[in-house]
């Protein structure tokens, strides 16, 4: 009975001090409507049911045109009355936020220490009370080792590098573009079951679907096994960078602001935010580790989320992460996470990789840049990669590099490769253009060779390495020299 006196008259107290004069208060710091400038896009959001979406959908459309945020309050307090018990933490935690209400962090702090969630439910505590959440950061670099190869090596081989899935594998995913886009104007309930395959792009190429999401459904359907997507990643910025914990809530991993600043994350004060619509490997760790995943899948095109791929294979859990930019930084440390690697049904289970081609040393290899825009930087991967492996082996690779400012430009690459009279060519695969112009060459001739870089995730770059098995490889970080 003292106990509930003293929780009931704390709860009064916070209920007196809270501050309710602004809504939404440490949101203004963020520029809400960057993604949508550079994409040119227009969301219009249309026959959403669920109610976590409809308040969603309702913050997002306040953020971008400074309204009243508060009106997906009435639909986060409707989603409460279905929600699992982890969604009305979540939910808790954003009516808080949203109309600057502490007490509503008091039921928040319950749920988590219910199940099990010290590291959540130590936020909320402080947040109950107005204050900043203590916190533990091991912030490190990323090492750049240096290959062992022999200085008498003819040959690299690339594409060895495999793992397999089944039934029993648990895959841990990031929320967007798998169960929701909000660039693309589709939300849902965060966890739902039902995996989007289309996204900004709107169309599809032989129904092979698109991004994280079109590949977890194959993934799915070939072997049953069990996904779960992760939301509600705690991230803080700590000397002007944003970062994600690890499973013992120490802050590690950092988190680019763009991604911070999707429209749908609720900020707690001026340093402390959720992501719900989470994206990358660095925003995964604590939920993968805590729910026992065999497997992560999300996007590796940042510094942090390829220090949080490492971090995870040290503790044996794989990681497949097919929009790659930043993996070639991983070269030489790890065998279990797979960037643009295709795979193939195997009986019950799933092959990843083991595609290979060989390289003699003295071939000279025409590799794809491009120019620092967003979206188009991604054709900037393979020079990453040849640069990075050249810095790592100090072997003499006869590289010649073609620099691209726009799309439908492959051809500049082929004409290279004929010039210099090269068969190997290591590039990019994303639209269909960029598919019909390597198909071509690689009809040419049977000892034309590609390496593929962030393509998986794209039908054009599936459907290339599937159809030219024995000439295209994938950008496996762990070659072998010969």
């Amino acid at each position: 009975m003292k106990l509930l006196f003293i929780c009931l008259f704390s709860l009064f107290l916070v209920a007196c001090t809270s501050q309710t004069e602004q809504a939404d208060p440490y949101a203004a710091q963020f520029n809400f409507t960057y993604t949508t400038s550079v994409y040119n896009l227009t969301l219009e959001y249309n026959n959403i049911t669920d109610p976590f979406a409809q308040g969603d959908a309702l913050l997002i459309e306040a953020r971008i045109h400074n309204t009243d945020p508060r009106t997906a309050i009435p639909y986060y307090k409707k989603a409460l009355q279905t929600a699992s018990p982890e969604e009305k933490a979540l939910l808790y935690e954003s009516i808080a936020s949203i109309e600057n209400k502490r007490e509503y962090y008091w039921t928040s702090y319950f749920i988590w220490k219910q199940l099990g969630n010290d590291f959540h439910a130590q936020t909320d505590w402080y947040l109950l009370y107005g204050l900043d959440p203590p916190y533990k950061a091991d912030i490190y670099e990323l090492p750049s080792p240096y290959f062992a190869t022999s200085k008498n090596a003819t040959e690299i081989t690339i594409g060895e590098t495999s793992f397999t899935l089944n039934k029993s594998d648990i895959l841990i995913s990031q929320v967007d573009r798998v169960t929701r886009d909000w660039l693309s104007s589709q939300l849902q309930n965060p966890e739902t079951n039902n995996l989007l395959t289309v996204f900004s792009e709107k169309y599809d190429v032989e129904n092979i679907g698109w991004h994280e999401g079109g590949r977890i459904t194959q993934y799915k359907k070939e072997t049953n096994l069990t996904h779960i997507p992760a939301t509600g990643t705690l991230v803080r910025k700590i000397n002007g960078t944003w970062y994600a914990a690890n499973e013992n809530g120490t802050f590690m991993f950092d988190v680019p602001i763009d991604k911070v600043e999707y429209p749908t994350t609720r900020f707690f004060n001026e340093n402390l935010g959720m992501i719900i619509d989470t994206h990358g490997v660095n925003m995964l760790v604590e939920q993968a580790i805590n729910d026992n995943a065999t497997v992560v899948m999300a996007c590796c095109d940042h510094i942090g989320k390829i220090k949080a791929a490492l971090y995870l294979n040290e503790r044996g859990i794989k990681v497949i992460c097919n929009t790659d930019k930043y993996l070639p930084l991983a070269l030489g440390q790890t065998n279990t996470t797979l960037g643009s690697a295709p795979f193939y049904p195997r009986g019950n289970t799933l092959l990843f990789g083991n595609q290979s081609i060989n390289i003699s040393l003295n071939e000279k290899i025409i590799v794809l840049n491009a120019t620092e825009k967003y979206g188009l930087s991604y054709y900037a991967t393979p020079t990453i990669y040849f640069t990075t492996l050249q810095k790592r082996t100090l072997l003499p690779l006869d590289m010649y590099y073609i620099n691209i400012d726009n799309y439908n430009q492959m051809q500049k690459v082929v004409n290279k490769a004929h010039e210099e009279n090269a068969s190997v060519i290591a590039a990019r695969v994303y639209n269909e253009d960029d598919y019909s112009v390597l198909s071509a060459w690689l009809q040419e001739n049977e000892s034309n060779r590609l390496i593929l870089f962030h393509s998986e995730a794209y039908p054009y770059g599936y459907l290339l390495l599937r159809n030219y098995p024995k000439q295209i490889t994938f950008d496996d970080i762990m070659p072998k020299f010969k």
